[in-house]
């Protein structure tokens, strides 16, 4: 073990794992601790490549950093890679394609393991065939540490753990910016093959999500969903109209609240989510992209159709060439979360209407390539770093279960993620 790379960054030549490179490097090395690192990829000219790029721009010499030949399509020498690493940093997608070797192949040499995936139907598959392996092994493998889950679970247990009493609803409301001035492509082709994916998943994927709500808990007070195209002005958000938003970000949530309540007695907390939008122009765009997407990734021509054309079923948001990085840089999204409880924890008061607020926000800037690539590698860091506060046993977790109990929103917002709590008031 003690020969073993603390961290290997596996597919550090796309988009998101180059631009992993320079935030593992800053916090990799700090007063506090002094981690060691490497890539893993398919090509010893690109890896070496992308270090001389990382290198040049983030001034520092990155030529002795380790480089591992591995292949997604070769078990053995991602096999071979897992050995030489105490955590997995997996930014090779789409993950329904190339993850589970990784799984399992960390699972065999007991190996840390984190990704960025926004495929629900990968974790879901993972957590059933190798939450008990890992238990066994007491390793950790912790999915969706991306933009895409990472920026709604963490808040969430922000407010659980600021609310001055019992939470019992949280609503998520989405504002996004792009400077007027960029153009081009926002999000990479690789990005666009794991949203076709896991698109074509959704209906395997909501039908078990049906027959879990079948089986949930009865929740009592139930949170009522907002009218579509309503406007809310009295709690301190943008006046807006709002657009219910099926995400799976929802379902994860759930996910990590029924953890809570089966492992550690906790009464889950109830979560919607909403954009904001600022005319029916965007809103009918919004639905109109979402569901030609939907429609054609569910039979084998339309997703050839989708993967071959990305920039025009995207809205310019995804394409084959790498994105601005103008358009990139100057993509902000704000997110305001609502809550609502009880001042008090006793189970008497349940039966009563909420009494208390809270009001939170983050800003992100970059969400794709900054904000994504700095939770995965705080991610791996805690993991190797706060045993201690993780849960007791290891397994396949949300990232809420995982890191509940860390130090994530503090590591957050020292680096530069302006998470807090705007407002608590009495109802």
């Amino acid at each position: 073990m003690d020969s073993r790379l603390d961290i290997v960054v596996f597919g550090a030549t796309g988009f998101t794992g180059k631009s992993t490179l320079p935030y593992l490097h800053k916090l990799a090395q700090n007063p506090e601790r002094s981690l060691t690192w490497g890539i893993g990829g398919r090509s010893l000219e690109k890896l070496q490549n992308i270090l001389h790029e990382a290198s040049t721009r983030i001034g520092a010499d990155l030529s002795g950093i380790p480089i591992i030949i591995a292949d997604s399509t070769n078990e053995k020498s991602i096999m071979e890679m897992t050995k030489k690493a105490r955590m997995i940093i997996n930014c090779c997608g789409p993950y329904q394609v190339h993850g589970e070797v990784v799984v399992r192949s960390c699972i065999e040499t007991g190996t840390h393991y984190v990704d960025v995936t926004a495929e629900p139907y990968f974790q879901e598959a993972m957590e059933k065939k190798y939450h008990e392996a890992a238990q066994r092994q007491g390793i950790y493998i912790v999915n969706y540490c991306g933009y895409g889950y990472m920026a709604t679970e963490i808040p969430v247990c922000l407010l659980e753990n600021k609310f001055p009493g019992t939470l019992n609803s949280v609503e998520i409301f989405t504002d996004t910016y792009q400077g007027v001035y960029s153009q081009g492509s926002q999000f990479n082709i690789g990005s666009w093959k794991s949203a076709v994916v896991a698109s074509s998943k959704l209906k395997t994927f909501f039908w078990n999500k049906i027959k879990r709500d079948w089986n949930s808990v009865k929740m009592r007070p139930k949170i009522c969903s907002r009218l579509p195209f309503s406007r809310i002005t009295s709690i301190g958000i943008p006046n807006k109209k709002i657009l219910p938003f099926p995400s799976p970000d929802i379902d994860i949530i759930n996910r990590s609240q029924r953890y809570f309540y089966e492992n550690v007695e906790k009464r889950p907390i109830q979560v919607r989510h909403y954009y904001l939008l600022d005319s029916w122009k965007s809103i009918l765009k919004l639905l109109f992209m979402g569901m030609i997407t939907i429609i054609f990734s569910q039979f084998s021509c339309g997703r050839k159709l989708l993967l071959k054309y990305p920039k025009v079923f995207s809205g310019g948001h995804f394409d084959h060439e790498s994105p601005n990085e103008e358009v990139v840089e100057n993509t902000k999204i704000c997110m305001y979360f609502y809550g609502k409880g009880w001042s008090n924890k006793k189970d008497s008061q349940f039966n009563q209407p909420p009494n208390k607020s809270i009001l939170g926000k983050i800003d992100i800037v970059n969400p794709a390539y900054g904000f994504t690539c700095l939770a995965v590698v705080l991610s791996a860091i805690i993991i190797l770093t706060e045993p201690s506060k993780l849960p007791k046993k290891g397994g396949v977790y949300t990232p809420a279960a995982a890191f509940f109990d860390t130090s994530m929103v503090e590591a957050l917002q020292k680096n530069g993620v302006p998470l807090n709590i705007l407002s608590e008031n009495d109802l």
